[in-house]
């Protein structure tokens, strides 16, 4: 799997370009800070999730001035090329897959990519949501199906939780009947994601890197407000219809769902303590590192070819050895696509980098 050339048509500062990334080993952006660099990055990862690591809002990516703006991509894997392209229109997003439009399910998959930046340690600093959303996005291309469980679940949930909340205020009068059909449509979506997300915590523990950074033991442990952590559909299909049904007064009083994989939780320990509790800056970004190459041997494992990697100013929350760690990591397995304003990085990368300089929001190959 690899990125062969990406296009960008006004996109946020930078000029129009036609980038050519490295075929395996390390693409490296350098530049000063607000110059473009993470936007290319920001535009590739587009082309992975069909939405942006920095900003929930599609129309702050066109360009100043600009009614609109588009990414274009030609994806390799093995033998086979992909067009893959998004058009951001105002509020409006399209994606494109071959040149056809393309549902998000269909889309998203295409690129198979994971991503280093600032916003993602939130995963080991941040809270719950953060960590269910950086499982999901790995697990997308591991569990077929799993992107409409989410979004099958999201919606039942909206539904249900609009039920209770019009409950408890008065608006409706409660039947018994109209929340257990609802109590329905919740557990056969929730108990999909449940079980793929406990599938895949089992295979992250066999995974996670031992004696990487030195005496430092990583664990993790999925904690679901069922309770349970057996994957069997039909037994967590059971337990969650009677837990729902147990704490259904409980969500009618308070007017929200109180239990289901909207409430689980990732926990992360370091040497038997909370990673996020008690771990330093310096074990929380091992945490987080450890985390990442864990997802890439499962990913590995699942699809014969490890994921293309992005790494936005890493050098800003890591420190030299474990950035030298990390990069020398991803260099001998994937195509890994970098940025940085550091000459210490610059230096300690090896000596066939591609290596492009941006500024004022223009490309340019160096040496």
């Amino acid at each position: 799997m690899r990125v062969v050339r990406i296009r960008l048509f006004q996109y946020r500062n930078l000029r129009d370009q036609d980038i050519v990334p490295r075929e395996e080993g390390i693409t490296l952006f350098s530049g000063l800070n607000g110059h473009g660099k993470t936007n290319i990055l920001e535009a590739i990862y587009f082309l992975a999730y069909g939405r942006s690591f920095r900003t929930s809002s599609a129309n702050e990516c066109t360009r100043y001035g600009e009614s609109c703006c588009r990414i274009e991509g030609l994806i390799e894997r093995g033998s086979l090329n992909r067009d893959i392209s998004v058009l951001i229109s105002g509020t409006e997003k399209k994606m494109f897959l071959m040149g056809k439009p393309a549902p998000l399910n269909e889309f998203v998959g295409n690129l198979h990519l994971l991503a280093f930046a600032r916003e993602h340690l939130n995963v080991v600093r941040g809270g719950p949501t953060d960590r269910r959303a950086f499982l999901d996005r790995a697990m997308v291309s591991i569990y077929p199906g799993h992107i409409d469980g989410l979004a099958t679940y999201s919606r039942a949930l909206k539904q249900r939780n609009s039920v209770l909340s019009d409950i408890r205020d008065g608006k409706i009068s409660y039947e018994a009947r109209l929340m257990d059909a609802w109590d329905e449509a919740l557990v056969r979506a929730g108990t999909l994601v449940l079980s793929n997300r406990l599938k895949y915590i089992e295979s992250m523990k066999r995974e996670l890197p031992r004696g990487l950074f030195g005496s430092e033991e990583f664990k993790i442990h999925y904690f679901s407000s069922l309770g349970m952590d057996d994957i069997n559909i039909s037994v967590l299909e059971k337990n969650f219809r009677e837990k729902l049904l147990k704490l259904r007064e409980k969500d009618r009083h308070y007017g929200h769902t109180s239990v289901g994989p909207h409430r689980d939780d990732l926990k992360l320990f370091v040497n038997g303590k909370s990673l996020i509790d008690f771990g330093s800056s310096g074990q929380q970004r091992s945490g987080l590192l450890s985390l990442y190459f864990s997802q890439m041997e499962i990913h590995f494992k699942t699809h014969g070819f490890y994921p293309v990697f992005l790494v936005d100013d890493a050098e800003a929350e890591l420190d030299e050895a474990r950035l030298r760690i990390f990069l020398g990591y991803l260099s001998s397995r994937t195509q890994t696509l970098i940025t940085s304003t550091r000459n210490f990085l610059i230096n300690s990368v090896p000596d066939d980098v591609l290596h492009f300089e941006v500024r004022d929001g223009e490309v340019s190959k160096k040496g």
